[in-house]
């Protein structure tokens, strides 16, 4: 029985995944290696779970299936700034936030993190933020240079409706993962 390496997302519109994948050509910095997300797999992770069973892929499009039906469509916009995780002090992480849309991606990750815990997945042990990671820093000489590039970018405030979430499948590759979607769940509350 073959395991898949899975996460639930938010797959992104073209303009905005094209817009996003852009920003890196703004960014000048000398001695420093960030990997870039590719402009395929731009996407906001709701959840991410791991090498599943198909036995769990089950119980997740079940749980799915529950909570899409409780979920109207809605608006997602892009913040106006970009973020780094853990912290300016050790970037590891650049990502890109959500204004508009926040409190419903919330609401739609805690709905999925109920469902699976009671289907045996373990909760996540940190606070939900809901954003688009656009690139990993392995190695950067100049720290400051970052910071300063970061908190001057203006992002613009793209935004899209969502209409479904995605369970994928993500193949680690040499040249970074492959994404594939599993199946598609529409938002179905009126």
């Amino acid at each position: 029985m073959e395991k898949t390496r899975t996460f639930i997302a938010i797959n992104l519109d073209l303009k905005i995944r094209e817009y996003l994948f852009s920003i890196k050509n703004n960014l000048n910095l000398d001695e420093s290696k960030i990997k870039w997300v590719d402009k395929n797999n731009l996407h906001i992770t709701l959840k991410f779970l791991g090498y599943i069973s198909p036995e769990q892929t089950r119980l997740i499009n079940l749980g799915l299936k529950e909570i899409i039906n409780k979920c109207s469509p809605f608006t997602i916009k892009l913040s106006s700034d970009i973020g780094v995780f853990p912290s300016y002090k050790m970037p590891r992480i650049i990502w890109v936030g959500i204004k508009e849309g926040a409190n419903e991606l919330k609401k739609l990750y805690n709905s999925i993190e109920v469902i699976l815990y009671n289907n045996g997945f373990p909760r996540e042990n940190k606070v939900f933020s809901g954003h688009i990671t656009i690139g990993r820093v392995k190695y950067i000489k100049d720290k400051n240079n970052l910071i300063n590039f970061l908190k001057n970018m203006h992002v613009e405030c793209l935004s899209q409706e969502v209409k479904s979430i995605e369970l994928m499948e993500s193949k680690l590759a040499p040249n970074g993962p492959i994404y594939n979607i599993i199946d598609k769940f529409p938002l179905l509350k009126k």
